[in-house]
């Protein structure tokens, strides 16, 4: 097989392994990005998370397949380095030990190099981020291609999908999404200076969390971050007719409110008009369940409206997958 017919055998078996596992109806189902760990594990492909030496991940095919998938980087680069490795056992290759490398190049460019290591690359971005993976999230947040334009747009989407800044941008110019000038655009503004425009004038002691957007168009959603995420929540409030959302559930459930704005949008008119109620909030701590904050009038048990999203903040993963964890718990 040539090295071409080769790449587009490996993004065949992305699709197809997405097809078996009904991936796309999970996501709009759920939300949230691809379930890298869960379909290695629904495999049955031992996988673990452990430090290693100069390595991010591991492919080890006798005398058993298993994958190792170090815990020194952020879960953006171990799911991409576990969808590398899964592609190493799907596409029957032998032992692989990875290192940084197989972050800084691309099966599609003109660069060349192993065609083994091609595949696996090739498999990873096309079963990470499925074209159609994309257009679930930009659809839902009413984003086109003008929207892409804006670099906080295309952050925003990367945290969705569950993809570093720098994938995102180049996943989205892989499918012509973006131009290959606006690409470059993009990837020289770095994730850091777009959390500190996000943030304002309320600045993170270290800029490793990331900063989550949330809107009515996240209603329903599965968030899936770091247990040191920030979350920017900006809701429309029909405070002239005496609506107001109530922020306690997020104190109760452990966010610490950071800021609480209502700001009138530039369109409104007159007094008395709709707000919209920006509140910033923080988590410090492993955690997972649901928030469900209410618009209502204080005086009355109605409410007007509801917004409601599914939070996964664990960050990245050591030892067992906690998939494995919480199964052999419940057992």
């Amino acid at each position: 097989m040539s090295r071409r017919d080769i790449l587009l055998d490996a993004i065949s078996e992305a699709g197809r392994l997405h097809q078996a596992a009904h991936s796309r109806e999970l996501v709009e189902a759920r939300g949230g990005g691809i379930d890298v760990f869960g379909s290695i594990l629904q495999l049955s492909v031992p996988l673990l998370f452990r430090p290693l030496d100069k390595l991010l991940g591991a492919f080890v095919p006798q005398p058993s397949a298993g994958i190792i998938i170090t815990t020194e980087r952020s879960l953006a680069i171990q799911r991409f380095t576990a969808a590398h490795e899964l592609g190493h056992f799907k596409l029957g290759h032998g032992g692989s030990f990875d290192d940084e490398s197989i972050l800084n190049r691309s099966p599609f460019g003109a660069s060349r190099y192993s065609t083994v290591e091609a595949a696996a690359d090739a498999f990873a971005a096309s079963f990470l981020i499925p074209m159609w993976l994309l257009e679930i999230h930009a659809g839902r947040q009413g984003w086109n291609a003008d929207s892409l334009r804006d670099t906080v747009h295309v952050y925003q989407l990367s945290l969705r999908i569950g993809a570093s800044y720098e994938a995102a941008c180049r996943s989205l110019a892989r499918y012509n999404l973006i131009s290959g000038g606006l690409l470059e655009q993009h990837l020289a503004v770095s994730p850091k200076k777009i959390k500190q425009h996000l943030l304002g004038n309320h600045p993170l002691k270290t800029w490793y969390p990331d900063v989550w957007v949330l809107t009515e168009k996240d209603q329903g959603a599965l968030i899936q971050g770091g247990p040191n995420d920030v979350f920017l929540v900006r809701l429309k409030e029909h405070s002239g007719s005496g609506y107001l959302w109530n922020a306690d559930q997020l104190k109760d459930a452990g966010f610490t409110i950071v800021s609480d704005e209502r700001q009138v949008p530039d369109h409104t008119e007159g007094i008395g008009g709709d707000v919209d109620r920006v509140l910033l909030a923080a988590s410090q701590f492993e955690a997972a369940g649901q928030l469900d904050l209410r618009e209502a009038r204080p005086w009355e048990a109605e409410s007007l409206s509801h917004f409601t999203v599914t939070y996964e903040l664990f960050g990245k993963e050591t030892g067992l997958p906690r998939a494995l964890r919480a199964k052999v718990a419940a057992a």
